[in-house]
């Protein structure tokens, strides 16, 4: 089963990110509450934890490319 991984919203006026760095390969396994990921906004660079346990599958953003809050990114899968 997979899981998907969506652009946060990390403040009440947050509408866009930028994923800045991804802390596991693809293909590597990531436990719940690890922190995966590094967002930017407009304001602020923030870490984002993994919100379930799994493989990280298949990226769908380049690094650096805004997109808007819930696109998926990522996906967790049950296999590596």
């Amino acid at each position: 089963m997979a899981y998907k991984i969506v652009m946060p919203q990390l403040g009440l006026t947050m509408e866009e990110g930028a994923v800045t760095g991804w802390l596991k390969k693809p293909g590597e396994y990531v436990e719940k509450g690890e922190v995966l990921f590094t967002v930017e906004t407009d304001k602020v660079e923030m870490e984002v934890e993994a919100m379930a346990s799994g493989y990280l599958g298949g990226i769908s953003v380049e690094i650096g490319q805004k997109v808007p809050v819930g696109t998926q990114i990522a996906e967790l899968t049950d296999k590596a």
